[in-house]
């Protein structure tokens, strides 16, 4: 089918809020995922939005990132002889592109009041981003180089950096949930990631993300393969051809599909995180860091220090599915997760830039804010924060 671009950039300059792009993108067939009724379904109402809990998500990117910066693209077997299992910062450990893009996604919600994409392209084009991926590059190369509009300048990846910067999505939403939030995490990650699987899993890992909020324990192990599957098979489709690339297991099909049967599998004979890495491998691409992310919180999310620990030391990609792994854990348990010594160099600006604590405390401030004014209100609880408000 012919994709009809005419007057298509008049129309998404009308709108103030991504469900309105996401129709539009819809419309013009440029988005390939289902075009599911669970994108119009409002999320389950967070009861009490702990705030300590939105300081946990965001300190648990930068935190994840910088404990597996220095051992990214290592075999973990390498890292595993060398170093044994990686339970503090490296002495020149520093945060990545990870954490800078997070940030700066969340920085454009702050000064705008939405994901507004167009400003998005325009911040990842202008700030100096350290350790970027392939796919970014290729994606700043059109949009700032060959002024190809943000909505065509996307790659066809699927690559994990649909996932590294999730975590602000479900701010705007804790207080006042709306199919937004799932419209928010589809036209954020397609400006980038023109790709069912990346599309999918974000919109997945979204809805696991923001459950996470409505929790004060860990779920069964058997929740996060559930949840999951039953929201990425919903947008994936199943007709999508996805393969393996270097670990022991050979497949080639629909990305849910191998997700559920390996970590089914791998639940059912008790499978170490360091076996399954050896399985389906631990790089970059969703088809690994996905089911590594699941097991890692199937296997350990009651256990936050560990989760990190196993995260790191066992997958190639460490900085990113460290961040990953640290913003659910973060989520799900609080700043309270983290131990002193991860905890500090970020508070005291040894790690995390100063300019991003702040960022952090002008998202409580926002969600004070946003409480004060909301007719239909949850309870905000902002006993245990680690931050001065």
């Amino acid at each position: 089918m012919t994709t009809n671009l005419f007057d298509i950039d008049v129309h998404l300059k009308e709108c103030t809020k991504n469900s309105c792009i996401m129709e539009i993108l819809f419309d013009r067939r440029l988005l390939t995922i289902e075009h599911s009724d669970f994108l119009y379904t409002r999320p389950n109402k967070i009861e009490t939005l702990y705030l300590n809990k939105v300081e946990g998500l965001l300190f648990g990117t930068p935190i994840g990132d910088a404990l597996g910066i220095k051992f990214e693209s290592i075999p973990p077997k390498s890292v595993l002889k060398k170093y044994g299992l990686i339970k503090g910062f490296h002495p020149k450990a520093h945060i990545s592109d990870d954490t800078q893009l997070t940030f700066l996604t969340l920085e454009v919600f702050l000064r705008n009041g939405w994901f507004d994409p167009k400003k998005l392209a325009d911040v990842f084009v202008k700030e100096r981003i350290t350790g970027i991926g392939k796919t970014m590059k290729s994606f700043i190369k059109n949009y700032k180089d060959l002024k190809v509009p943000w909505y065509l300048a996307g790659v066809n990846s699927a690559g994990n950096g649909s996932l590294m910067r999730l975590s602000p999505i479900v701010i705007p939403h804790l207080l006042n949930p709306s199919k937004e939030l799932w419209c928010d995490a589809v036209v954020t990650t397609y400006l980038v990631y023109h790709d069912k699987l990346a599309i999918s899993s974000a919109v997945a890992f979204t809805s696991l993300l923001w459950e996470c909020f409505r929790m004060r324990m860990a779920p069964e192990s058997e929740w996060w393969l559930e949840k999951y599957i039953t929201v990425a098979r919903e947008l994936e489709g199943d007709n999508s051809n996805y393969t393996t690339r270097y670990g022991e297991i050979r497949y080639k099909g629909p990305a849910w599909y191998f997700v559920e049967n390996v970590l089914s599998t791998a639940l059912k004979e008790n499978w170490s995180l360091k076996e399954l890495s050896n399985r389906v491998s631990s790089g970059a691409y969703l088809l690994e860091t996905v089911p590594v992310v699941l097991y890692t919180l199937m296997k350990c999310a009651d256990l936050p220090y560990n989760a990190l620990i196993e995260a790191v030391t066992h997958s190639k990609d460490s900085d990113t599915i460290g961040a990953i792994v640290g913003y659910f854990i973060g989520a799900l348990h609080s700043s309270k997760a983290f131990p002193k010594h991860l905890l500090e160099p970020m508070i005291k600006s040894k790690v995390l830039p100063n300019k991003y604590t702040k960022d952090i405390i002008n998202t409580l401030k926002y969600l004070k804010n946003v409480e004060k004014n909301t007719l239909e209100k949850a309870r905000l609880d902002e006993s245990n924060t680690i931050l001065r408000i």
